[in-house]
């Protein structure tokens, strides 16, 4: 199911509000920004009821990359997958901000690539927000993107292996 509207559109927000980050003068720009991220990460919070936990979730994309692996490597790619999420998950904390830049950068490349459309827009503006070392910024969004991240994880690690994959522990989701 494709993105509404809506949620590209916050995505597409806070994207560029990361993306606006580097270029801001002064504590009073800083600031502001901060606001707008904090409003965005806000008004993301509403589901549109296509996964649980995931505002916006690409099912398709997910599914074609389950595909590009091919029945042989599909399982393998699930249980990876959910490894590189979990230990992405273990090392997202607000108090040590290099592992949560390193987090976030590997999460931009893994949400996108798996549809996970609203957890990638977070990850910009989580490490965007790293970067900065901007703890108000960080504390805005951290919450939903762990919530966001969680879900996505009980999502892979529930995906079935197509027939004729190797073996994989997975259960029945997406």
């Amino acid at each position: 199911m494709m993105p509404d509207a809506r949620s590209l559109a916050l995505s597409n927000l806070q994207q560029a509000l990361a993306a606006l980050a580097p270029h801001l003068q002064g504590p009073g720009e800083a600031a502001v920004l901060d606001r707008l991220m904090a409003e965005a990460a806000r008004l993301s919070q509403s589901t549109d009821g296509t996964v649980p936990g995931l505002r916006v979730f690409d099912r398709a994309r997910f599914h074609h990359l389950i595909d590009l692996a091919g029945p042989s490597m599909a399982a393998d790619l699930i249980t990876h997958l959910v490894q590189d999420l979990e230990r992405c998950r273990a090392t997202a904390k607000a108090d040590d901000l290099d592992a949560l830049r390193v987090s976030s950068h590997v999460l931009i490349s893994l949400a996108g690539s798996v549809g996970a459309v609203s957890l990638h827009g977070m990850a910009e503006t989580l490490n965007a927000a790293a970067h900065r070392q901007d703890d108000a910024a960080i504390a805005a969004v951290l919450p939903a993107f762990l919530a966001e991240l969680d879900a996505l994880i009980a999502l892979v690690r529930a995906t079935p292996a197509p027939a004729g994959s190797g073996s994989s522990k997975t259960g029945d989701a997406a």
